[in-house]
């Protein structure tokens, strides 16, 4: 290995003098935890400035701007050119946005919450530190999806050189908000189909299977309108790419369920959770794993009805509702048209003790056989006391947090009753 030269050790440490030096400028570090959030965020005081907030915002109105316009040569003008791969990245990223039917689209960035932690050295050292993380919020709408706003999170990392102000990358840490990076426009080219009542993303080389997924998609509604006509949107976005990072996006805290989970229902609200409190629910998303999309027909028609249980009932859905009803109610309604052997929930059970109380949440999703009991569960309930009666249950949990009070209001038993039926209701059923 060839020996450094003095003359470019010289040259190293005036770069890193110059870098540290640049960081002393811009400020104190501090540590601000945003209400419930899961991950860190960390602010600079030279990203409170106003002049800063001001030309980074400068740089994502233009960047939403020409997404709206088509104009892609609007849209690189902002991209730090220095990086060609990330450059090429975004390119990618532009074709995806204009593929998207979005009739609304804007970006705010939130200057209480960055992420300085998540910004390379590299491109500390190309823009002298003048580089930041910001939290950004991005507003869409769907159009023939959405009736209302939906956010979520995005982090570029946003530079300075002279005057001028590029983004140079997006951060990837681990401590992002939760979602963030898992937008369908973030995989690698997509083509977008749709159908009455889904819009579904693909990968650009996968678009074979879109009518087929679109299809199941539509009967798995039909599902679901059988038992919630009303009280939602009726519509959904799939998104069904290759990549499995996208649905990674959302397991950052539990990679170790990732390979269990065949799809992903997940809840968008007016503000980004991890940054806001008292979010008002705006729809529900379906994002697949990859690696299902080869699942046999049944399965897969399963796993959409299923998800769509989830959107229907999103509005209705807070932190109170126990999972064993979340759960179980979509199992419920998925399964609602088949008629299950007993041989079959037999061998889903094998070696397991029936449980002397409902799934608890801390640990319903550890074991997969709690899905069955739920959905048991449910169906008990609606067989004996009506599905008008279920859905009640499911929807008192928005004023009333206690599960026996609810219980005791829309079925008018105790607790302790409702259990004794459930677990006689297994037994019958795994004769």
């Amino acid at each position: 290995m060839r020996a450094t030269s003095p003359r470019m050790l010289v040259g190293v440490l005036a770069a890193l003098l110059a870098m540290l030096g640049a960081l002393a400028g811009v400020g104190a570090i501090a540590v601000a935890t945003a209400p419930d959030a899961a991950s860190e965020a960390i602010w600079i005081d030279g990203l409170r400035a106003e002049s800063t907030v001001t030309a980074i915002q400068g740089v994502l109105d233009r960047r939403a701007a020409a997404v709206r316009a088509r104009d892609e040569a609007a849209f690189m003008a902002d991209v730090d050119p220095f990086d060609q791969d990330f450059v090429r990245r975004q390119e990618v990223l532009f074709h995806n946005l204009v593929s998207m039917p979005l009739s609304e689209l804007s970006y705010v960035v939130e200057p209480n919450f960055s992420y300085a932690k998540a910004i390379p050295y590299r491109i500390l050292f190309r823009f002298h530190a003048r580089a930041y993380a910001p939290g950004v919020t991005v507003r869409y709408k769907v159009t023939g999806v959405d009736s209302k706003t939906v956010v979520t999170p995005w982090v570029p990392i946003i530079g300075q050189i002279g005057d001028q102000w590029v983004i140079a990358d997006e951060a990837s840490d681990k401590d992002l908000p939760y979602g963030a990076n898992g937008q369908a426009w973030d995989a690698g080219p997509i083509a977008v189909t749709r159908s009455e009542r889904v819009v579904a993303v693909f990968s650009a080389e996968d678009t074979a299977r879109a009518d087929y997924l679109l299809q199941l998609a539509e009967e798995g509604l039909d599902r679901v309108y059988a038992v919630r006509p009303t009280g939602w949107d009726g519509k959904v976005l799939v998104t069904a790419v290759q990549e499995r990072r996208i649905f990674d996006a959302y397991f950052a805290n539990a990679p170790d369920r990732i390979a269990q989970v065949a799809a992903i229902a997940v809840p968008y609200y007016d503000r980004v959770p991890d940054w806001y409190e008292n979010g008002m629910f705006a729809t529900t998303r379906v994002v697949f794993n990859p690696q299902q999309l080869s699942a046999q027909p049944e399965e897969l028609a399963h796993d959409l009805a299923h998800e769509f249980v989830h959107a229907a009932m999103g509005p209705v859905t807070v932190g109170a509702t126990p999972r064993w009803v979340v759960e179980g109610f979509a199992e419920y309604v998925a399964y609602k048209q088949e008629d299950v052997a007993a041989s079959a929930l037999k061998k889903a059970m094998r070696e397991t003790t029936l449980p002397m109380s409902f799934p608890q949440d801390p640990s319903f999703y550890a074991e997969t056989t709690n899905y069955i009991t739920a959905w048991l569960a449910c169906k008990m309930i609606a067989e004996r006391y009506g599905e008008k009666r279920l859905i009640a249950l499911y929807e008192s949990f928005q004023g009333v947090k206690d599960q026996d009070a609810n219980i005791r209001a829309t079925l008018g038993v105790t607790l302790s009753v409702l259990t004794s039926q459930w677990r006689s209701y297994m037994q019958r059923k795994l004769r």
